[in-house]
C-alpha cells in the first residue's frame, strides 16, 4: 500500500512538472467523459420521464386490476382460442357487498395501495352551457398509483368519501371551463342525464397541472362514495368498474395467482386479475434508444482515449534522458512502467472528476429539469448513479489504455539512449 502510494505522489508530480505538455489533452478527455456522463445521466433521466408518463396512463409497476366477470369464466385452449364458458347461476352481489368481498382479500395480502374505479359522465354547468364530462371515481391511493399531483388544492382524501357537497379534481380544461372557481369555497352545479330539473352542487377542491397527452377532453375526479350525490347516477352505474392494487414487480405474478383463486372462489363469481401497468422493457423502442445512448457514449471515449495516447507518446520521447538517468540509478523495468502508467491514470482521474462534475452540475441545472418537466417527468430522481460510476472508471481505463503504450516504450528505453540525447 506504502508503495502504491508512493507512486500516485510521483506520478502527481511528474504531471505538475509535464503539465503544459499533458494539459490539451487532459481537455479532451475532461470533455469525453464530461460527454459520457452527461449522455448516460440524461438518457437515464430521459428514460425516467417515458416510464413516469406511461405511469400516469397505464399505472406504476406493477398496477394489477380486478374486474368481475359474473359467471361467465374466459379460458385458453391449446390452440390459444379463447372460449368463453359460464359457470352457473349466482346469488346477486351488490356492488357494496362486492367491495368487501374483494378489499378483504386483499387486505389479508397485506396491500396498502388499492382503489376503486368507477367510469362514469356528468353534465356541469360551465360559462359555455351545460357541458358533459367524463368522470372517474377512485379512492385517495388512485394518485399515488399512477402518479397524479395536483397544480392547485389537494387531491381526495377519505373525508371526501360522504360529504353533502361532492368534491371535484379536475384538469385544466374543465377548470378552465367553470370559470375557475374558488377552490374549496364556490360551488358549481351538476345536471342530471337530462334537462335541469335533477341538480346537485358540488366543491372543487384540487386542479391538475396542465398535461398535453391529456387535456383534449375534460375530466374530473371524485371520491368512489360521492358518486351517489350526483343526479343522474344509480346503483347500478356507481358500482366499481374495476378494482386497482399496487404491488412490488417481484411479487406481482404471486399475488396475481392469489387473488384470482381466493375471489373465485368466494362464491361471488369470476374474476379476471391482469397487470394495468407495464415498463420500458417491454418496449422495444426504449432498447433501442439505450444502444444508441451506448453507442454514443463508447465513440465519445474513444476519441478522447486516442488523443491522449498520442499526447503520451509524445511526453515519453521528450523524456528519454530522464528515464535514461533514472535506469542507470538503479530503477526496474517494472518501477518505469508503473511509474509512467500511473502518470496517466491519476492524469485522467482528475480530469475525469472534473468532466463527471460539470455533467452533473448540467444535467441538474434549472433549465434542464424544466426539459424533463415538459417531457412527462413528475418526480426528478437524482442523478443517475450509474452514469457517475461509468463516467471515472472509463476516466480510469482512458488512462489504462493511453499509457500502457507509452510504459511499455520506456520500459526499452537503456542507458545508452540517454547518453545519446
Amino acid at each position: 500500500m506504502t508503495g502504491f502510494l508512493a507512486s500516485i505522489v510521483e506520478a502527481y508530480g511528474e504531471l505538475r512538472v509535464n503539465k503544459g505538455r499533458i494539459l490539451l489533452s487532459l481537455i479532451g478527455v475532461a470533455f469525453s467523459v464530461f460527454a459520457l456522463t452527461a449522455v448516460m445521466g440524461a438518457g437515464g433521466m430521459l428514460g425516467g420521464a417515458l416510464q413516469q408518463s406511461m405511469e400516469k396512463s397505464g399505472g406504476r409497476d406493477t398496477v394489477l386490476s380486478i374486474q368481475s366477470m359474473g359467471d361467465m369464466t374466459y379460458e385458453m385452449d391449446e390452440f390459444g382460442n379463447e372460449n368463453i364458458t359460464s359457470s352457473g347461476p349466482q346469488d346477486e352481489v351488490t356492488g357494496a357487498e362486492l367491495d368487501a368481498l374483494v378489499f378483504d382479500q386483499i387486505d389479508r395480502l397485506g396491500i396498502d395501495h388499492r382503489s376503486r374505479q368507477v367510469y362514469a359522465d356528468m353534465r356541469v354547468q360551465t360559462s359555455q352551457g351545460v357541458r358533459t364530462t367524463s368522470l372517474s371515481g377512485v379512492d385517495p391511493s388512485f394518485a399515488t398509483m399512477y402518479r397524479l399531483q395536483v397544480a392547485q388544492g389537494r387531491w381526495i382524501a377519505d373525508s371526501d368519501q360522504h360529504r353533502l357537497a361532492p368534491a371535484l379534481v379536475v384538469n385544466q380544461p374543465l377548470y378552465d371551463a367553470l370559470g375557475s372557481p374558488d377552490l374549496g369555497t364556490e360551488t358549481v352545479t351538476l345536471y342530471g342525464q337530462t334537462g335541469t330539473q335533477e341538480s346537485e352542487q358540488a366543491i372543487v377542491i384540487g386542479v391538475l397541472p396542465p398535461d398535453p397527452a391529456t387535456d383534449w377532453t375534460m375530466q374530473a375526479y371524485m371520491a368512489t362514495e360521492g358518486l351517489a350525490a350526483v343526479p343522474g347516477l344509480d346503483a347500478s352505474t356507481t358500482a366499481a368498474s374495476e378494482y386497482l392494487v399496487w404491488v412490488p414487480p417481484e411479487q406481482a405474478d404471486a399475488v396475481r395467482s392469489q387473488l384470482a383463486s381466493a375471489l373465485s372462489s368466494s362464491g361471488a363469481g369470476s374474476f379476471d386479475v391482469y397487470p394495468a401497468s407495464f415498463g420500458l422493457e417491454e418496449m422495444s423502442i426504449y432498447t433501442v434508444f439505450g444502444y444508441a445512448i451506448a453507442g454514443v457514449a463508447v465513440v465519445i471515449l474513444l476519441l478522447g482515449a486516442m488523443g491522449l495516447v498520442n499526447i503520451s507518446l509524445v511526453t515519453v520521447r521528450y523524456r528519454v534522458r530522464e528515464i535514461g538517468i533514472r535506469r542507470s540509478y538503479g530503477a526496474t523495468g517494472g518501477r518505469i512502467f508503473f511509474g509512467v502508467l500511473m502518470e496517466s491514470v491519476v492524469a485522467t482521474v482528475l480530469a475525469g472528476a472534473v468532466g463527471v462534475g460539470a455533467a452533473v452540475a448540467l444535467v441538474k441545472a434549472p433549465f434542464v429539469t424544466d426539459f424533463f418537466r415538459e417531457q412527462g417527468l413528475v418526480d426528478i430522481p437524482p442523478f443517475p448513479v450509474d452514469a457517475v460510476v461509468v463516467g471515472l472508471l472509463a476516466a480510469t481505463a482512458v488512462g489504462v489504455l493511453a499509457g500502457a503504450l507509452p510504459a511499455i516504450i520506456a520500459t526499452r528505453i537503456k542507458v545508452i539512449d540517454a547518453i545519446r540525447s
